[in-house]
């Protein structure tokens, strides 16, 4: 590793081992007073050393936590992103889906007022408005559109809106006993509740 490479941490740990490992074959002897100043003075320095490199130790380890929480905060950033785009994308004809639920309801009420002895024409133009409307609702639902279930179901304020409360021994109480309106669903978003009566029981 070259001194260009080498962190504060390295050079004072290699400082430290020079410290401890320089002898002076001709210094003074043992027990000598200046041989006591000079291993003094050593202990000292080494002392000095030690205290900074346990300050860059630390330095180095409160930079490594911050770093890990740098990354840690960047991941979450990606991943918030991500699902942000992902809703978006999801969510982006949800405008348009709105706009042409009026044209499946106008083709619902057209189905809904053929009468079952109504000629056979009326059947035939009936057949084809039922096509159009399968066909319609069947690429809707490749971008996420679905129905509503309501008739029958319990009455659900999250997701029904009630028109009328009407008794009723043939349903079951505060269940839907008429749609008006279907309702419909963009992915798990409510796109537009059902409209609907509800059944009560006899007070």
């Amino acid at each position: 590793m070259t001194n260009k490479h080498r962190t504060k941490v390295d050079e004072l740990r290699s400082a430290l081992k020079k410290k401890r490992e320089a002898r002076d074959p001709k210094g003074p002897e043992p027990g000598s007073e200046v041989e006591e100043t000079r291993a003094a003075s050593g202990e000292n320095d080494a002392e000095e050393i030690e205290d900074q490199l346990r300050a860059a130790e630390e330095e180095a380890k409160g930079h490594y936590d911050k770093l890990l929480r740098v990354m840690a905060e960047f991941e979450n950033f990606k991943k918030r992103i991500g699902k942000e785009q992902d809703e978006q994308l999801r969510y982006s004809n949800e405008k348009l889906l709105s706009d042409l639920l009026p044209s499946l309801d106008d083709l619902d009420r057209v189905l809904d007022h053929v009468p079952p002895d109504a000629s056979a024409e009326a059947k035939a133009i009936a057949d084809g408005v039922e096509l159009v409307r399968k066909t319609l609702h069947a690429v809707l639902e490749r971008y996420g559109l679905r129905e509503v279930a309501a008739m029958g179901e319990p009455f659900d304020p999250a997701h029904h809106e009630a028109m009328a409360a009407v008794e009723s021994v043939a349903h079951k109480p505060d269940s839907v006993m008429a749609v008006h309106r279907k309702g419909y669903w963009l992915g798990e978003r409510l796109l537009r509740p059902a409209m609907v009566t509800v059944a009560k029981g006899k007070g």
